[in-house]
């Protein structure tokens, strides 16, 4: 559900990331250019009985050139690879300057967490009573995050013998590693709703079910949200079973590991650990 008219700058971080990875990739590509720039030459490429025949083409050549035997098909590669060096130096060149000029002009502050732009900023700046006045265009993430667990749902019923365990926040779960990745999720600072209905639509039939994924989280900086599953008796068989099909039904609805569902597994040999919980906080909500 969207809460706000504009989600919050992430593009400024991610475009300083790729200045990076531009200019390495110039600083190879120079280097191995100026290995040839003494050398003028070209690579022709015919085609002949369907087979591609390479020619050598220098100004004394031009324009037939020489043919290339397929004894010496690596000097062909060179050419083909310098001329490709070449004409890709020039592109992120271009592509350099631009996103420079963007990241000179942008209108951004920047922060150590992430960067918060002028829209935000201007909201941020005014006092609280000025504040309660305006809907802003983009809110603060805890305006957005207290909206976002703002909403109401009807969680699956658990059986009368079924064991307790409840997390630090008072929330009752069905797992001990279900308490771990809750505690950890509340550690972090993450918002998640515990067993949120989702009602999917099934690719052969087109019936629909509704499933309660053991979690929805909100990654607060990009507002984009995560289901987590996680699936603790792998040594069984028939479990295994069921969360292949429960995997396949994700995707037939757009649901992938990766980019939008966060999947942890565990047996009695390979148990839920922490460090395993805390790097998928890491590397999708935070």
């Amino acid at each position: 559900m969207k809460y706000e008219q504009l989600k919050p700058n992430t593009i400024i971080p991610e475009l300083e990331e790729r200045l990076l990875e531009l200019r390495e990739s110039l600083k190879k590509l120079n280097e191995s250019v100026s290995k040839h720039t003494s050398e003028s030459y070209s690579l022709r490429i015919a085609q002949k009985n369907g087979h591609p025949q390479y020619y050598y083409v220098t100004k004394n050549t031009y324009p037939a050139g020489t043919y290339i035997p397929k004894n010496k098909q690596a000097l062909a590669q060179k050419m083909a690879q310098k001329d490709y060096n070449e004409k890709s130096v020039k592109l992120l060149q271009k592509e350099i300057n631009a996103t420079e000029r963007y990241l000179k002009q942008a209108c951004a502050y920047q922060s150590k967490a992430h960067a918060i732009s002028k829209i935000q900023a201007l909201y941020n700046k005014m006092c609280p009573a000025r504040q309660n006045l305006i809907n802003p265009l983009t809110l603060t993430n805890e305006q957005y995050a207290a909206q976002w667990k703002n909403a109401t749902w009807q969680g699956l019923p658990f059986a009368q013998d079924a064991p307790v365990y409840t997390t630090t926040q008072g929330e009752r779960v069905r797992s001990k590693s279900e308490v771990l990745i809750a505690n950890a999720l509340a550690q972090h600072g993450i918002p998640y709703h515990y067993e949120y209905p989702l009602t999917l639509r099934r690719h052969q039939t087109h019936d629909t079910s509704t499933l309660h994924p053991d979690f929805l989280c909100l990654n607060l900086r990009t507002r984009q949200e995560f289901f987590w599953e996680h699936f603790g008796l792998m040594d069984s068989a028939e479990y295994v079973a069921n969360a292949v099909s429960k995997l396949n039904l994700y995707a037939h609805n757009k649901i992938t590991p990766g980019k939008n569902l966060i999947i942890t597994m565990e047996s009695q040999a390979e148990p839920l650990t922490p460090s395993v919980i805390n790097q998928m906080i890491n590397d999708f909500l935070k």
